[in-house]
């Protein structure tokens, strides 16, 4: 990860696109830090406000100082995981920018092929880290609608589940801007069949077409192309199966 990352800000830095990139990367963090301080504030309103105010109940405590450590732990780790994503949004952006301003089939060409060899080496060294995230959202996501069942499924059970369903936000967002760098790929060919690159240069235009089309530049996870339609499946299949299990689980417990 480490030699990804001083791979990707020196082409930044030659791409000129760090200044754009932190004006995201400062909205993310505030966005972030303002998750993670109503998780915090949930998780303390959930465990610590049934305590004596004089002699608080050490196991409270330490399931506070247990879910702010979880939470801290998975706030960071998604930051970590958007800042390399927005910074892989960020060159694909500037390379349609580049190409709209000055138009030239061959330097796109050598661009485009630079920029996939990098999306494709720094998707390669966080695929594991977005696996994990995947298999935590899908646990947490039946579980978490469980416990809503079984304490009542009323307005009066949810405020117990507000950590839990605030660190899935933070874990579904960081899924879909991964996604968004598929769709910006994908939208790419699109972009430059639009462009005119001077007289009798069709044929050239429509091989850069096909090359950037055949490509197949994006976020890879194990080698599957990650885009938002794979994201949104994803969470439709696993909310219709969370809310079987919880509904199953539920029946069996009542009975």
């Amino acid at each position: 990860v480490r030699e990804t990352l001083a791979l990707l800000m020196a082409y930044m830095q030659r791409q000129c696109v760090l200044e754009r990139l932190s004006r995201h990367i400062i909205l993310d963090a505030l966005t972030t830090g303002c998750i993670w301080c109503l998780t915090v504030l949930a998780a303390g309103a959930g465990t610590l406000v049934d305590a004596d105010a004089h002699f608080p109940d050490p196991r409270a405590w330490g399931y506070f100082f247990l879910i702010v450590f979880v939470v801290s732990f998975s706030a960071l780790w998604t930051h970590c995981m958007l800042y390399l994503c927005r910074a892989l949004s960020t060159v694909v952006d500037r390379f349609c920018s580049s190409l709209a301003e000055g138009p030239d089939i061959a330097q796109a060409m050598e661009q485009w092929n630079i920029l996939q060899a990098v999306l494709l080496k720094a998707s390669g060294s966080i695929e594991w880290s977005f696996i994990a995230m995947l298999v935590a959202m899908a646990f947490a996501f039946p579980l978490l609608l469980t416990d809503y069942l079984t304490l009542g499924a009323r307005w009066a059970a949810l405020p117990p589940l507000i950590p839990v369903m605030l660190i899935i936000s933070l874990f579904v967002r960081a899924f879909f801007v991964a996604a968004s760098i598929t769709d910006k790929c994908v939208r790419v060919p699109a972009l430059v069949n639009s462009l005119s690159f001077g007289a009798n240069t069709q044929r050239r235009r429509q091989l850069l077409v096909e090359y950037i089309r055949c490509s197949g530049a994006g976020f890879y996870i194990c080698d599957i192309r990650f885009s938002t339609g794979m994201a949104l499946r994803f969470v439709y299949m696993w909310s219709i199966i969370a809310f079987g299990l919880a509904t199953k689980f539920v029946s069996g417990v009542s009975s």
